[in-house]
């Protein structure tokens, strides 16, 4: 009897080691793409992106997006043309406010990385990687209240503020190191497959600025038929050499955590996953607070002039500030029927930063007629520019990795009004 049980237990145990190996049955469609590269990449940060891929080695990645809601591709090729030819005049510049669509005054907004990661697998539950990055966030916002004014003229409304208007600009350098632990398949060899990810990075500031009103609204400037009269005064803050070029490695910085949990069900062909990414904040030292102020009734235009040229931005004080990175939510949905065609539904949404960057949703179809060379189209929703179109193409084999993408925001080709961009190159051991 307690034999029969020993061989009973042995023979269990084998059985299940032998479902633990098989993750994906043979022939199944899952099987005819490699796992890591089920994963679509995205424009946007994603400290996640080649932890996947189940082979060591490195990966160069470079990438993009600018936007805003009133300059085309076209409007802003002229600007330069005319800037290259020394032909741009202040004309020009208020031309070029006429775009901005009324109510709604001018944003716009970028991102930007570029660096390498090296990691690979370490058993068959575990994946590291290490990264060394530069990164970029900016934001613009000019309220309608500040624009009319050069836009539309005095012919309606006598009096114009700054409104919310602010900008904030951040460049810095991080290295990080990042996790994903396998777990599946779970209840049988078709079950799900759970894989949890978490990292850190450390953020070291290179540049920062920052502008916005002092004065409660905004402040006023009041133009009639023979006066004028303003009470406006704005505030910077800015790291040393941020405006000479001469830039000095910042004293500030922060340790900032992501975290990821994805479900698979690589036979059936489908897989859900939500990321969190940039929670925390980072201090930038040796902040420099400036301030410029123009309080003035006058009924000589030539003393508005006069005002203006004696203008400039005064320093007041040297500060250490703590900023908020944009915290990024990002939901996704991906589905394969079978070998050839993959679709993706991916939600970002930024939250809790200074920075005002849009929330976006991309719908991604990749076409894989060559198992190793996905082509891929798709629309991007949201932000400014309502309705865009994405593109893009990559080499995905054993010890090779290439891709490259692209979005056009807003419209197409010279319509649009911004842009994305994104390559990844990788070579596996």
């Amino acid at each position: 009897m307690k034999r029969r049980i020993v061989v009973g237990l042995v023979a269990a145990v084998l059985a299940a080691s032998g479902l633990r190996a098989q993750t994906v049955p043979e022939g199944s469609q899952a099987a005819a793409v490699e796992p890591g590269y089920r994963r679509t990449p995205v424009f946007r940060i994603d400290p996640f992106n080649n932890l996947r891929i189940p082979h060591w080695g490195f990966v160069f990645s470079v990438g993009g997006t600018a936007a805003n809601n009133a300059v085309n591709l076209k409007d802003f090729g002229a600007l330069i043309f005319l800037s290259d030819e020394d032909s741009l005049r202040w004309v020009d510049g208020l031309d070029a406010l006429g775009l901005v669509p009324q109510g709604s005054g001018l944003d716009g907004n970028g991102e930007g990385q570029a660096g390498v990661y090296v990691g690979g697998p370490i058993g068959r539950r575990l994946h590291l990687g290490l990264s060394l990055m530069g990164r970029s966030y900016g934001a613009l916002s000019l309220d309608d209240d500040a624009v009319v004014l050069l836009r539309d003229g005095n012919a309606s409304r006598e009096e114009f503020t700054l409104g919310d208007s602010n900008g904030e600009g951040l460049a810095s350098g991080e290295a990080g190191i990042h996790g994903l632990y396998r777990l599946g398949p779970l209840g049988s060899v078709d079950g799900v497959h759970i894989i949890l990810g978490a990292g850190a990075r450390y953020i070291r500031p290179v540049l920062y600025g920052s502008a916005h009103s002092v004065i409660s609204n905004g402040g006023f400037v009041r133009v009639n038929g023979d006066s004028i009269s303003a009470s406006i005064e704005i505030e910077t803050y800015q790291t040393p050499g941020l405006l000479d070029g001469d830039v000095k490695l910042n004293q500030g910085g922060g340790i900032i955590g992501d975290f990821l949990a994805r479900a698979e069900w690589p036979t059936s062909g489908f897989a859900l996953e939500a990321m969190l990414a940039n929670v925390g904040a980072v201090s930038v030292a040796g902040v420099e607070r400036r301030s410029a102020s123009v309080s003035l009734e006058t009924t000589d235009l030539n003393e508005v002039g006069d005002v203006l040229d004696t203008l400039e931005l005064a320093l007041q004080d040297t500060t250490n500030i703590t900023i908020t990175l944009p915290r990024i939510a990002r939901f996704a949905a991906s589905a394969w029927a079978n070998r050839i065609l993959q679709l993706d539904l991916i939600a970002t949404f930024p939250f809790g930063s200074e920075f005002d960057l849009p929330a976006t949703v991309d719908v991604w179809s990749s076409w894989r007629f060559i198992p190793t060379v996905p082509i891929r189209a798709g629309l991007v929703f949201g932000g400014h520019q309502g309705v865009g179109f994405s593109a893009g193409l990559g080499v995905e084999t054993r010890n090779f990795f290439f891709g490259v993408a692209g979005r056009s925001l807003g419209g197409l080709f010279s319509n649009a009004t911004g842009a994305s961009a994104r390559l990844d190159l990788g070579v596996f051991f």
